[in-house]
């Protein structure tokens, strides 16, 4: 019997379309009868992926723990597309896994005959089989993407996921992975030692005042901005933000950029070199979703700000 033990979500994969829309339907046990090769299979939650929150997802982290302390050999886990993103940092974020686990799901419904679900659960077994010494990561469509790289660039579309500027680890099919590049393993950040709280993402747009801004930050430690470019911001939003780093707010920025590299190129009011020279903290490389995962759980760690910095500045290097 294989050592492969499948963990269920809910997500399209397990949907079916009852007529006012597809809904989950299938459990995790049915979805792995699809294909063989699974040793076992449970369903964790039966959800659409934008219903998952940062509880299920440690949940599922430490279910991974519990699985891996009995032996099994390799991961796959089933979710909604909406959620993949996070929830694969999520495990890469928290410990060093000894096996492979791979996150997948489908973008067509699962019940309907030309269903993706089951290609990629194929694929994504071909990968936790293979003996790669790898973090988490993605498997979808053919292709295979680090967890820290991994963006879902469609809401449609099959092919819904790409790594820009970066590119997919791999392509597999017929059972064979082709390895285009490695990364080393990234750091791992630990378990939360309270509840998680999840810190808020603002979004710049032009003209911003402001005034979400300056209210996210008095009720949270920390606020995440999704900001322009290369990490610049309205004039009036980049002086909500050094109000609040005066408050001793921590703020994070990040970018809309699909590459998510910010840098300290412009020194105008609201450029990006202004706002890190009044304090904020830049997130080079992490997604306005990864960098609110890693400030969340530091934070449910007790870090200090200046702690929550040195995480951020550790995975910005990875």
């Amino acid at each position: 019997m294989s050592d492969v033990h499948l963990v269920g979500l809910g997500g399209t994969i397990s949907m079916r379309d009852f007529g006012a829309g597809a809904v989950p339907f299938s459990s995790a046990v049915s979805i792995a009868e699809r294909i063989e090769g699974f040793g076992g299979a449970e369903d964790l939650a039966k959800i659409g992926g934008s219903e998952v929150d940062i509880d299920l997802i440690e949940r599922l982290a430490c279910r991974c723990a519990e699985l891996v302390a009995d032996g099994v050999g390799g991961i796959v886990v089933t979710t909604g597309t909406d959620s993949i993103e996070e929830v694969t940092t999520w495990l890469a974020y928290r410990q060093r896994w000894p096996v492979p686990i791979a996150v997948t799901g489908a973008m067509v419904v699962g019940e309907r005959p030309d269903s993706d679900g089951a290609a990629n659960l194929t694929d994504a077994l071909t990968v936790v089989t293979s003996g790669e010494n790898i973090d988490p990561v993605v498997v979808f469509a053919g292709k295979v993407f680090a967890a820290r790289e991994v963006l879902k660039v469609s809401g449609i579309a099959r092919d819904a996921f790409a790594a820009p500027g970066r590119g997919p680890l791999a392509a597999v099919a017929g059972g064979v992975i082709r390895w285009h590049r490695c990364l080393p393993r990234g750091p791992v950040h630990g378990r939360p030692t309270a509840p998680v709280v999840p810190v808020p993402i603002v979004v710049s747009s032009l003209g911003d005042d402001g005034d979400l801004l300056s209210y996210a930050g008095s009720r949270h430690p920390a606020v995440i901005v999704a900001a322009n470019g290369a990490g610049n911001m309205p004039p009036g939003q980049a002086a909500a933000a050094q109000r609040l780093l005066a408050d001793g707010v921590l703020v994070v920025v990040t970018t809309r950029a699909a590459d998510a590299q910010v840098a300290p190129i412009y020194g105008y009011p609201g450029g990006v070199a202004t706002l890190q020279a009044a304090g904020a903290v830049l997130a080079p490389g992490l997604s306005p979703h990864r960098a609110r995962l890693l400030v969340s759980l530091g934070l449910a760690q007790s870090l200090e700000p200046g702690e929550v910095r040195s995480l951020i500045e550790l995975e910005a290097g990875a």
